[in-house]
């Protein structure tokens, strides 16, 4: 494989760690989760520098990884840029639900496991400005895929290739108009 960045993006309680940690695993891969750094800080902030000199150590070794986002900070295109100068593709994952409540739901479920907890404002906040990031940030990468979290399993919705299922990918679109 061709050293790699694969971001995987969406909305807290999307199923970002969950999907990862499955990529990961099937594709002999590291993980490089913030959640796991930030339990290890006292401040957002700190989390936040760890994050990405654990970032900039993984591009050095020229070596494919993973990282995880929810596309609503501004952090991400310096990473794509950094990666690309040093040689990376960049494929970047977004999975997404229906609605931010379904989101909402699934962080209090995480919450009742031992999980972190998010606030619901900024859940809501964070689910529309992520989905139009993802809009620009696709534009960026080499390849990207669009990802359904439904029920029982992640469906590919759409990728830099084509449109699997256009009634999913009309609805995520038009979260990006309406939000």
């Amino acid at each position: 494989m061709e050293k790699t960045l694969f971001i995987i993006a969406g909305a807290n309680g999307s199923g970002k760690t969950t999907f990862a940690k499955e990529f990961c695993k099937e594709n002999n891969l590291e993980f490089l989760n913030t959640d796991e750094i930030a339990k290890h800080c006292k401040t957002d902030i700190e989390a936040g520098r760890r994050f990405l000199k654990a970032v900039r150590e993984k591009l050095n070794q020229n070596s494919s990884f993973v990282i995880e986002t929810t596309l609503s900070g501004k952090y991400i295109k310096p990473i794509i840029k950094e990666a690309k100068s040093k040689g990376f593709l960049i494929k970047l994952i977004y999975i997404f639900l229906s609605n931010p409540e379904e989101n909402i739901l699934r962080v209090r479920q995480r919450v009742l496991k031992g999980g972190h907890n998010v606030p619901e404002k900024d859940i809501i906040r964070r689910y529309y400005r992520s989905k139009k990031m993802f809009r620009e940030i696709k534009n960026l990468v080499n390849e990207w895929s669009l990802i359904f979290n439904g029920k029982d399993n992640f469906i590919l919705v759409a990728d830099d290739k084509s449109i699997y299922l256009p009634e999913l990918y009309k609805t995520f679109l038009e979260d990006i108009k309406n939000g």
